[in-house]
């Protein structure tokens, strides 16, 4: 069997009883945070002590690398994959749960507290009213995704919010002040006003006492420091009376 377990947003207390249940009646557990992480875990051997058991660490590359190893354990033993946030919302994790399934293992998922429900929240915003999700990388030399800012302002065009995850690389967390330069230096690339005077939501430490949601033009927030990550931000398209009257309290 096989567990994929998710952790929730922030640190080793975020974690359901269910979760810790399913955890600690494993055989092994595996865990991989690149996808998302745990900001508020101050070392792994919290979560390591937290659990009682030891726990695998993989690095981005071992996920694939070792998905065949880990499901031969899985035939055999009670394996638990251990992520940040909820259990299915990134591709590999989804990868891992259908080559499973071809391998005639059982699949067991322990959900967690997902960003995706949680920022929308953090901000008033209606969830049935987001469009497509998008992500920012850090820029690459010679070449910067524009697509981020096609997305967004295709979800504005019929009046939809947009999620935007910021880049998690091995060495560093991009910041909000980082994400809205890079959308405005696209839109002056494009040629597009569209955000120039928009005003979005950045939401800081969700999951956390320290969390922090904050609306206004983008001109004004890329000044802000919204302290240690991680950091996302919400581009509200067509925003119902109730939305406003909330944000109104995030300025």
């Amino acid at each position: 069997m096989i567990k994929i377990i998710g952790l929730g947003l922030w640190n080793e207390k975020s974690m359901s009883i269910e979760a810790m249940e399913e955890a600690n009646d494993c055989d092994v557990l595996y865990a991989e945070f690149y996808t998302s992480r745990l900001i508020g875990l101050r070392s792994k051997e919290e979560l390591v002590k937290v659990l009682g058991k030891d726990i695998k660490f993989l690095k981005r590359e071992e996920v694939e690398v070792s998905q065949k190893f880990i499901l031969d354990r899985a035939k055999k033993e009670k394996v638990g994959f251990l992520v940040a946030g909820d259990a299915l919302t990134a591709t590999t994790h989804i990868d891992l749960v259908i080559e499973a399934k071809k391998r005639g293992i059982e699949v067991k998922i322990i959900h967690g507290s997902s960003i995706y429900t949680a920022a929308a929240g953090l901000a008033g915003l209606q969830i049935y009213k987001f469009g497509r999700s998008c992500s920012i990388p850090y820029p690459q030399p010679g070449f910067k995704v524009e697509s981020p800012f096609e997305v967004i302002a295709g979800n504005l065009k019929q009046g939809l919010h947009t999620l935007v995850f910021l880049d998690i690389q091995p060495d560093k967390l991009m910041t909000a002040n980082e994400a809205m330069q890079i959308l405005l230096e696209i839109g002056k690339k494009k040629k597009s006003r569209i955000l120039d005077n928009k005003e979005i939501v950045v939401v800081a430490r969700a999951g956390s006492d320290e969390a922090v949601v904050k609306y206004g033009k983008i001109k004004d927030l890329i000044e802000m420091n919204f302290g240690e990550p991680m950091h996302i931000i919400i581009v509200p398209g067509k925003l119902h009376f109730k939305e406003k009257e909330y944000l109104e309290f995030c300025r």
